[in-house]
């Protein structure tokens, strides 16, 4: 990446390597989520950044924030590689987000106003629409902004943040499990069913069906696993 002007002040030159690197980030990320990279995977640093117009510089810190959440392998003398998925990985990543999820809703059924509620039906009415259309990226991407809000309503800073991380061994397998059959309608009948426990201020309840639609995604890797078991590590 080639250094700006001296006479550029400091500050815009920051936000500028910043966002570049932010963004590298993201479009890797999001590639690697929607399996347009496959778990197992060559990542060539060189091509990628051709293929967007950067330097090597940015691709190396996404490549390093990416293995940080270990949706990237490095190997040393050998290559970058998109990780595959590990059984153990995953269930640890769903009980840190049973654990996160579930404590943040019940404060989200607690504090919840009408404001919210109506964000939360809009979200709702908007994945019912990408369901009859049988849009898995738009259903996907309402999926995860519900979280989203639902972390949010709960009051604490950087709630988001954090869950969207831990997420992140979980997103390829909630991606790939919406194109099984039924699973996008069941999904959007267990959201519903959770923001009606909100509306009814009932924290437990809210709690429980939050677990019972994490917990869902579990039952199903398994069959995931034996239907496509090249995306597995073993």
């Amino acid at each position: 990446m080639q250094l700006r002007s001296p006479s550029r002040n400091f500050k815009e030159q920051k936000v500028v390597s910043v966002t570049r690197k932010d963004q590298v980030y993201i479009i890797l990320r999001q590639a690697i989520i929607s399996s347009q990279l496959s778990p197992g995977e060559t990542i060539r640093k060189e091509l990628v950044a051709a293929q967007l117009g950067v330097s090597r510089t940015p691709v190396s810190d996404a490549i390093n924030r990416l293995a940080d959440e270990g949706l990237v392998e490095i190997y040393p003398q050998t290559g970058t590689f998109v990780a595959r998925l590990w059984l153990d990985k995953i269930e640890t990543a769903q009980f840190v987000r049973v654990a996160l999820e579930t404590a943040a809703i019940r404060r989200t059924a607690e504090r919840a106003t009408p404001e919210t509620l109506a964000r939360f039906r809009q979200n709702l009415e908007r994945q019912r629409k990408a369901a009859d259309k049988q849009d898995f990226e738009q259903f996907y991407e309402l999926d995860e902004a519900l979280h989203d809000l639902i972390c949010d309503a709960a009051g604490l800073v950087g709630l988001r943040e954090i869950a969207s991380k831990e997420r992140s061994q979980i997103d390829r397998v909630r991606r790939l499990l919406l194109h099984y059959e039924t699973r996008m309608i069941e999904t959007l009948a267990e959201h519903e069913a959770i923001i009606s426990a909100i509306a009814d201020k009932d924290p437990d309840k809210a709690a429980k069906t939050m677990e019972a639609h994490i917990a869902q995604m579990g039952k199903m890797l398994l069959h995931l696993r034996n239907k496509r078991p090249e995306l597995f590590g073993s």
